[in-house]
């Protein structure tokens, strides 16, 4: 009797292979030839789940007698939740659609897939499970762009949080994480490198292209938080490129190369220092009891839409708050640790206290005027030094106003 452990091998049917005899006119052979045609490949983890459809077939209803054909719709609906489209829950009212979602989480079959849909079809649902969702990729072994083209709404269907650990992203993935239109908060963590480069961790060189591309076509148009975690590169010029992001209001850096003396320089450019502490009543305030990682990140994220209210006003700032929320973590490194927020040494937090349009407005009013607009004709009076033989050095310096 075969182990529960041993998988019986899947042989394909008849509809799903073509036979055919051939013959091989050099050796003289004959043989067959079968065409066997496979599934389109697709990412498991999207599909991944706790639980296996094969318990459904053995639900029963809970009630007495025979099961209603409520329960029957629901379990034939949870056997084919794979097959599931968009076009499959319009018309669905959300006082079925949320009895269905709580069947399927109850049976642990909430795949990211099946989120994705219920979280588009349902932008105001107010399960929890719907309107937040955390997922881990432990190992990752395919490239960030494989990740991350599951991640993006081009129609905002939901905000995606992305963190990044101990892992080795090309330049190209990095830099193009600024076509992610619904991509909220981003955070750099630790053991993150660009493969390639002689440098350990996040150089300016990334920021400066991010940077780019969000005053040239207006990148990070949801980009509210962005954090850094043990990158060394990153100092204070950041503050320089950050000004470019038009919706970035909390920037939170933990062990990197920003510390008190930096603050008057980041504070010229709009940015205010908090504290670990003003952090933590942002946890407190947010109904968050614990401060891991993936719950600070919330916290700021919410706190980041206060300061957003204030210094944006475009359309999307709005609508940004209302959206479910997507924390997806890519690296080994535990993405929940525990954060250090209760004093002024480990986290800092600096928020934007002046407007983006105000800074750029600022930046260019202290732009030198080229020669060419130099009036040509303006006469300049000029000093002439004059030689004299008894002429000492206190006095030819004096010429000249010292």
């Amino acid at each position: 009797m075969p182990s529960l452990n041993q998988r019986k091998a899947h042989r394909p049917s008849r509809e799903e292979r073509s036979e055919s005899h051939a013959f091989d006119e050099k050796s003289g052979l004959a043989y067959t030839e079968v065409i066997v045609r496979a599934a389109p490949m697709r990412a498991d983890w999207v599909w991944k789940t706790r639980g296996s459809t094969a318990e459904i077939a053995m639900f029963r209803s809970p009630d007495r007698g025979s099961s209603t054909l409520l329960n029957m719709a629901m379990r034939k609906a949870c056997l084919n939740v794979v097959n599931m489209t968009a076009e499959s829950l319009i018309g669905l009212d959300w006082h079925v659609g949320k009895l269905l979602w709580q069947r399927i989480v109850a049976l642990q079959i909430d795949s990211l897939y099946a989120w994705r849909l219920f979280a588009a079809a349902y932008p105001d649902g107010i399960h929890e499970s719907l309107k937040r969702r955390y997922q881990v990729i432990q190992s990752p072994n395919m490239v960030l762009s494989d990740y991350t083209k599951h991640l993006r709404s081009e129609t905002f269907q939901w905000i995606t949080f992305l963190s990044l650990s101990h892992v080795t992203c090309s330049y190209s993935d990095l830099i193009n994480l600024s076509k992610f239109p619904n991509l909220g908060a981003l955070t750099i963590g630790h053991g993150v490198e660009v493969s390639g480069s002689t440098y350990k961790g996040i150089d300016d060189s990334v920021i400066r292209g991010w940077a780019r591309a969000a005053a040239e076509s207006g990148a990070f148009s949801a980009l509210r938080v962005f954090a850094c975690r043990k990158q060394l590169l990153i100092t204070r010029q950041t503050f320089d490129r950050l000004t470019d992001f038009p919706a970035l209001a909390l920037f939170l850096v933990e062990a990197c190369s920003i510390g008190p003396k930096d603050r008057p320089y980041a504070c010229k450019l709009g940015w205010r220092y908090s504290t670990g502490k003003d952090l933590s009543e942002v946890l407190v305030g947010s109904g968050i009891p614990d401060a891991s990682w993936n719950s600070t990140m919330h916290a700021c994220f919410q706190k980041a839409t206060d300061i957003g209210l204030a210094t944006d006003t475009s359309p999307l700032s709005a609508k940004i708050d209302t959206l479910p929320r997507l924390h997806f973590a890519i690296g080994k490194a535990p993405s929940d640790a525990v954060v250090d927020v209760t004093g002024d040494r480990s986290s800092r937090c600096f928020h934007r206290a002046i407007p983006q349009r105000i800074v750029q407005s600022l930046q260019q009013s202290h732009i030198k005027h080229p020669l060419e607009n130099v009036v040509q004709n303006e006469t300049v009076s000029r000093r002439v030094v004059r030689p004299w033989k008894k002429q000492r050095v206190a006095d030819f310096m004096t010429e000249f106003g010292f």
